[in-house]
C-alpha cells in the first residue's frame, strides 16, 4: 500500500479551491485537474508500506503530536513548481499560523528518521496541488486572485493511503492523530 501522512481540509475549503479551478478553466487552462477529494496537505509521503507496518507508524505519528495544539491556516496564494513560466504543478499555498506547520512537519520528519525511515529532504513547502502537466503556459496565473475560503483549523494529522478503485484514485483514511485543543 502507498502510505502518506497529511492535514485534510475542511469542505468548504475544498468547494473554494474547487470555484478556484473553475475560474482558471474559463481562463482556458487545460491539463490534469486535482478532485476535491485529493486536496490536503502533505506532510511525509512514505511510498510502499506493508499493512502491518500502519499501527507502529500511527503510534509514532500519535507520540509526536500527543502535545501539540490546534492551529490555523488560510489558502492565500497561488504557486507552481518549479516556477510559473516551467509549471508542472500549480498549488495553493497557505498562511496563518505556518510556524507551528512547520515545527509539526520538523518534529514528526525528525522522529521518522530517527525510527528508520526514509524520508525526501527538506525543505518543507506546505501546498496543495490544484493541477498538474498543465498543456500550455501558466505564466499569466501568477497574478491570479485565488478565491479565499477563510480560515480553517488544522485539529489532526492522517496517515491515507493512497489506491486506485474502480479506475480511480482514492485517499482513505488509515489513522487519525488529534491534536489538542
Amino acid at each position: 500500500m502507498r502510505v502518506y501522512i497529511g492535514v485534510d481540509l475542511p469542505v468548504y475549503v475544498k468547494e473554494s479551491l474547487l470555484e478556484s479551478q473553475f475560474q482558471m478553466r474559463k481562463q482556458g487552462i487545460n491539463g490534469s485537474w486535482k478532485p476535491a477529494d485529493y486536496f490536503h496537505i502533505t506532510l511525509e509521503f512514505l511510498g510502499e508500506m506493508l499493512p502491518e507496518s500502519v499501527p507502529p507508524l500511527a503510534k509514532i505519528v500519535e507520540n509526536t503530536i500527543a502535545e501539540k495544539k490546534m492551529f490555523r491556516l488560510n489558502i492565500d496564494k497561488l504557486g507552481a513548481f518549479p516556477s510559473f513560466p516551467r509549471a508542472h504543478t500549480v498549488w495553493a499555498g497557505v498562511s496563518g499560523s505556518v510556524g507551528k506547520l512547520n515545527q509539526l512537519w520538523s518534529d514528526l520528519h525528525n522522529e521518522l528518521i530517527k525510527n528508520g525511515y526514509e524520508l525526501q529532504k527538506p525543505p518543507f513547502r506546505p501546498h496543495i496541488s490544484l493541477l498538474s502537466r498543465p498543456k500550455e503556459s501558466v505564466a499569466s496565473l501568477s497574478g491570479f486572485p485565488i478565491k479565499r475560503p477563510g480560515k480553517f483549523t488544522v485539529s489532526e494529522v492522517i496517515i491515507f493511503e493512497s489506491k486506485i478503485v474502480d479506475g480511480k484514485r482514492v485517499y482513505p483514511a488509515l489513522y487519525h492523530a488529534r491534536l489538542k485543543k
